[in-house]
């Protein structure tokens, strides 16, 4: 399962923290398939992260945070990931990477 480090849930916790949103609020995070290359490259998926006022039935919850993952193609890709977060200033930079072997 998609795992966050300490800053990811931070921000995740503070991008939803609107007074104007609901407690069921969260970040949702989608994938669709993008269109095969000319040089014959098998798909990618291009992933989305949505400020979202619920999940959707079928949403994985990820650590009790209000960050939610597709079921699906969409889970089983970030499965054996990390979400990380760079803070700037007001600027926040998620980032996946990929989570130690527990060899």
């Amino acid at each position: 399962m998609l795992a966050l480090t300490p800053t990811a849930a931070e921000m995740v916790e503070s991008i939803v923290a609107n007074k104007d949103l609901p407690e069921t609020a969260g970040l949702r995070i989608t994938s669709s398939e993008t269109h095969i290359g000319s040089n014959g490259d098998a798909p990618q998926r291009d992933l989305r992260l949505t400020v979202v006022e619920e999940p959707d039935l079928t949403d994985e919850q990820i650590d009790g945070t209000p960050l939610y993952v597709e079921s699906g193609e969409t889970a089983e890709m970030l499965d054996d990931k990390v979400l990380d977060a760079d803070v700037s200033g007001e600027e926040v930079r998620f980032s996946l990477i990929q989570q130690p072997s527990s060899d």
